[in-house]
């Protein structure tokens, strides 16, 4: 699966999956079986040499005699959650598909509702999680954040997916007299089948791991709640358990979700359908505009989200009757920050908090790159190394960071290391994916010339697939470049004792409101910024690369 998630770009259209003999799916599985094999292994002997591992990392044998002694705390909170994140997969996943169809009978409203969108993905949920606490009851906070969670990927490949249909069809219908309805019934539903259940794909584990975000931060029960209580008594082996159980949930939910999406979708395009559309409306915004012209877009851009979000913001305010002490508004946050008494002090505690995220977001997002290109270019020249790294990838983007960010606080300390480390954990799995993507979309030509001509694997990826995956690099920065400063923020939220994410924690818990909406809103506004720069940067270098 390749799948870059952007509103530019979409995920990828198709998922490159030819029909699979027995001995290439025995050969997959072999080799993922070797990789967990492999981990268990490296597992093993980091548990019997690191220094401080008893106190952090049980070996594998003791987390199974531990998660038997659990399996009574897993039958009382893994239903709950799994109800949660249910009702929040549905949920959310219904609002994507409904606005995703909506952009296609009226395109006029694709550009604000993607704006929208992108706010959803770029807010610290772990910083909105205490407030929809407060301002919600009963399990419509877990319920809201599941919902949260999946809405951008689903919403952003139903979108790719129904833009995908090809032209002449569309034509062809039209001219024996069909409309819009007759259109996307025959052709656009079809086509956009494939590429929303790539979506789906990971709203299923993101509708686990949201679930369990919004019990961690206050609920009675679930895999959350369970994960507090064993952390709160130092109780390692139950924690890596508990994290081991809500990873196989997901992993479960994304295997589901695959088989199924696979089974109705037999006609999947290839990637490179996916690849040239990403890659010709990339050249296609920047060709013919000059530099300061994409600047002032990419401004107008962010400008035109948070005018949305204000607006929306407003909205819910008045329809939800919400009480002012807690939910406060964009006039609030203006006075806050510009007017009202203080407004300077409060200003500058804001930004040397946000300096000290920015340099850890910008470690964080460089050592998961770096780490993420290292693994891409050896799952490339070796096929072996695919199928042993691939299965483990997806299996640890299972695991909840947030029940593992303590446990590398304790081994790494709370410092800049461990947000570092966290920080690049959320890099490199979108990164990892996008880059062999993007390293194996090379034309097959292409590589044989080169192989013809005496050339080897290294040289094959410095002068042709490097080039050739351009486009999927600025995907992955896309997404993994706001990651990294979520990663940081929630880092500083658990364990560091410094940033604006921890900034905002004591906030929380002080009921200074202005200041906690205040540092979403920062965060939120300064990701949709970092996604809009990345966009512009690729829209100058695709056009003057590929033109």
């Amino acid at each position: 699966m390749a799948v870059a998630p952007s509103p530019s770009g979409g995920p990828a259209a198709g998922v490159a999956m030819a029909p699979l003999k027995g001995g290439l799916v025995g050969g997959r599985r072999l080799g993922g079986l070797i990789g967990i094999m492999a981990v268990f292994a490296l597992w093993e002997v980091l548990a019997l040499s690191l220094p401080n591992a008893r106190f952090v990392l049980p070996t594998p044998l003791g987390v199974a005699e531990q998660m038997w002694r659990d399996r009574q705390i897993y039958a009382q909170n893994v239903p709950t959650t799994l109800w949660e994140a249910s009702l929040g997969w549905i949920w959310g996943n219904l609002v994507a598909i409904a606005l995703a169809v909506a952009t296609a009978i009226f395109p006029v409203v694709e550009r604000p509702l993607m704006k929208l969108a992108l706010v959803t993905y770029c807010m610290p949920i772990i910083a909105i999680g205490p407030l929809l606490q407060i301002m919600l009851s009963g399990r419509s906070p877990e319920i809201s954040i599941a919902a949260i969670s999946v809405f951008f990927t689903t919403l952003v490949g139903c979108m790719a997916g129904l833009r995908s249909v090809d032209r002449t069809s569309l034509d062809l219908v039209h001219a024996y007299g069909g409309g819009t309805w007759a259109k996307f019934i025959k052709l656009r539903a079809k086509s956009a089948m494939p590429s929303a259940f790539a979506g789906l794909r990971i709203a299923g584990p993101a509708a686990i791991l949201g679930a369990i975000i919004g019990e961690y931060l206050g609920a009675e029960q679930g895999l959350g709640v369970a994960m507090v209580n064993s952390m709160q008594s130092l109780d390692v082996a139950s924690t890596w358990g508990l994290a081991i159980v809500a990873a196989a949930i997901a992993g479960a939910a994304y295997g589901i979700t695959a088989l199924i999406g696979n089974l109705l979708t037999p006609w999947r395009e290839p990637v490179t359908y996916a690849r040239a559309e990403r890659v010709r409306t990339s050249i296609d915004r920047g060709r013919g505009a000059g530099a300061m012209v994409l600047v002032a877009k990419t401004l107008g851009y962010v400008a035109l989200s948070v005018a949305l979000v204000a607006g929306l913001w407003y909205g819910l305010f008045a329809a939800l009757h919400l009480n002012p002490y807690f939910a406060k508004t964009p006039s609030d946050i203006v006075r806050y920050l510009f007017v009202g008494p203080g407004a300077a002090a409060n200003r500058t505690s804001l930004q040397s908090g946000l300096a000290i995220t920015m340099r850890d977001a910008a470690l964080g997002y460089g050592l998961g790159t770096v780490c993420a290109i290292v693994a891409a270019a050896g799952v490339v020249l070796q096929r072996g190394v695919e199928r042993a790294v691939m299965p483990v990838a997806i299996s640890l983007r299972s695991v909840p960071l947030i029940a593992m960010t303590p446990l590398i606080a304790l081994e790494f300390g709370r410092g800049l290391l461990s947000v570092a480390i966290v920080a690049g954990l959320v890099t490199f799995f979108p990164s990892l994916v996008n880059f062999v993507f993007g390293l194996k979309s090379a034309p097959d030509q292409w590589v044989d010339l080169l192989h013809a001509c005496g050339a080897g694997q290294p040289a094959v990826l410095r002068k042709i697939r490097l080039p050739y995956a351009l486009p999927s690099f600025f995907a992955a920065a896309r997404i993994a470049a706001p990651g990294a400063v979520l990663g940081a923020v929630l880092a500083e939220w658990l364990v560091s004792g410094n940033g604006l994410g921890y900034m905002m924690l004591v906030s929380s818990q002080n009921s200074d409101y202005n200041f906690l909406w205040s540092g979403v809103l920062l965060i939120t506004t300064i990701s949709i910024l970092i996604y809009n720069l990345v966009s512009f940067v690729e829209s100058r270098l695709l056009t003057r690369y590929w033109s």
